[in-house]
Order: structure tokens, then C-alpha cells, then sequence
């Protein structure tokens, strides 16, 4: 999206930042409160939750028409700045409460390296598809359709979590 918005939509690069600003207030806003939420309404609910509203925030903008204002494209993004303090900080309480405490650091260490590896082969195949020349937009497109299936699919494996106990105090089991 930085760099539709900067080639394709000629902003400059603060105002591509500025673009994303909502979406990253939003997310650091809510993070805070995650952990109450997961706890009133259950990890497994939130996690799912999140990731259906990413696949839906990605696939929305992967439809916008061209000329959709920029200031829409923004409140779009928020859709996608939501799911993040719905997702993650529940997924790594389940994660490391499901592990004995002695597992905990190994534990971690494998999600957080297997979130750097999908990363990078997030960019590889997302860079790959904006590369062809002259199908910049429709690479950006099939780019976040991609991303949109992948968070419907992470969705749909979420259900059969195994979630009990107290978010906040760390005892979800």
C-alpha cells in the first residue's frame, strides 16, 4: 500500500505515512485492552473475530476502485489496524499458556520465528506479483486477495482452538 500510494497516487512519502496513521493509532489504542476483552468474550472468539475482520479489511481494499479518495483508502485501513490487537496479543497467550512454564522461551522463540519466515515470504511473493511491469495495480490487488485468503484460512483453523482461563493473569489453558 506504501508504494501504490507513492508511485501510483503520486503522495509523497510522509503523506503514505500519514495515510497508515489512523490504522496505527487505532492498533495502539486497543492493544492495551485486548487481554479484557479476550477474558470477557474468550481468545478463541477475538482471535477468530480479528482475522475474519483483516481477510474482510484486505479484501475491501483490494476492490476499491482507482479512484477511491485517499482519505477513504485510510479509513479502510482501520479495518486492518482493528485485527491486529485482536489477534495477536490473545494468539501469544494461548501459545504460551498451552506449554509448561520451562517450554514457555522455546515456544516463543518458534512463533516468532515462523511470524519472520511467513514475512519474508510474504514480501518475496508480494514483491514478485507488484514487479511485472505495468501490473502494478492489479499485483497490489492480487497481493491483498492473497493475504485476504490467507487470514480467512487462519480463521477457519482458529475454531478449534482450545481455550479456558484468565487472559490477563496469563492462566488461559
Amino acid at each position: 500500500m506504501s508504494l501504490y500510494l507513492q508511485q501510483v497516487r503520486g503522495l509523497s512519502s510522509f503523506g503514505a505515512g500519514a495515510t497508515f496513521l489512523p490504522m496505527m493509532l487505532v492498533g495502539a489504542f486497543l492493544t492495551p485492552f485486548s487481554a479484557r476483552v479476550a477474558e470477557r468474550i474468550g481468545a478463541r472468539t477475538l482471535i477468530t473475530s480479528g482475522l475474519v475482520l483483516m481477510a474482510g479489511g484486505l479484501a475491501i481494499l483490494a476492490v476499491a476502485p482507482a479512484s477511491t479518495p485517499v482519505w477513504a483508502l485510510a479509513a479502510l485501513m482501520v479495518l486492518v489496524g482493528l485485527s491486529g490487537p485482536l489477534i495477536d496479543p490473545p494468539v501469544i497467550a494461548v501459545l504460551l499458556n498451552s506449554v509448561a512454564d520451562h517450554q514457555a522461551g522455546t515456544a516463543s522463540g518458534v512463533f516468532n520465528t515462523s511470524r519472520q519466515i511467513g514475512g519474508a515470504l510474504a514480501i518475496a511473493v508480494f514483491g514478485a506479483l507488484l514487479a511485472q511491469p505495468g501490473h502494478f495495480v492489479h499485483g497490489l490487488r492480487v497481493s491483498l486477495l492473497i493475504a485476504s485468503g490467507v487470514a480467512l484460512t487462519a480463521a477457519a483453523v482458529s475454531l478449534v482452538l482450545r481455550t479456558t482461563g484468565n487472559v490477563t493473569t496469563g492462566q488461559v489453558r
